[in-house]
């Protein structure tokens, strides 16, 4: 007797196969928190003065100062609706990028986690 797998164990597969989580999918609110910037430019150059040793006030006034604007701002707990993760490396760092719709307003904003470096301090004869 050949047993074939339900529908929901595919879709659940496939969904960890293609990277991404079922709870990507949704719809519902989240409660997030913390720096978050207009665009995901914005947000890759914050975190690149996290990466260089600034502090999260400090890298979000420079990206301001260099947009013109007030782009880059610490947010208290709110509402809003993951939109898309992506992963980004720039000048040899590794980046991940949330965007979020922010409710009522539904405006979108970026936040992101600095991964490490591409860059290898050992040469490659050392190792």
């Amino acid at each position: 007797m050949q047993r074939s797998a339900s529908p929901l164990f595919l879709g659940t597969a496939l969904a960890v196969i293609a990277g991404w989580s079922i709870s990507a999918f949704s719809d519902a609110p989240a409660r997030v928190k913390g720096y978050f910037c207009g665009a995901k430019s914005e947000q890759v150059a914050y975190m690149q003065r996290l990466a260089a040793g600034d502090s999260e006030e400090i890298a979000a006034n420079t990206v301001n100062k260099s947009a013109g604007k007030q782009t880059c701002a610490y947010f208290l707990p709110a509402d809003a609706i993951p939109v898309k993760d992506q992963v980004v490396m720039s000048g040899g760092l590794v980046f991940k990028v949330q965007s979020f719709v922010f409710l009522p307003e539904k405006v979108e904003r970026w936040t992101g986690t600095y991964f490490g470096s591409m860059h290898s301090k050992s040469k490659y004869g050392d190792i």
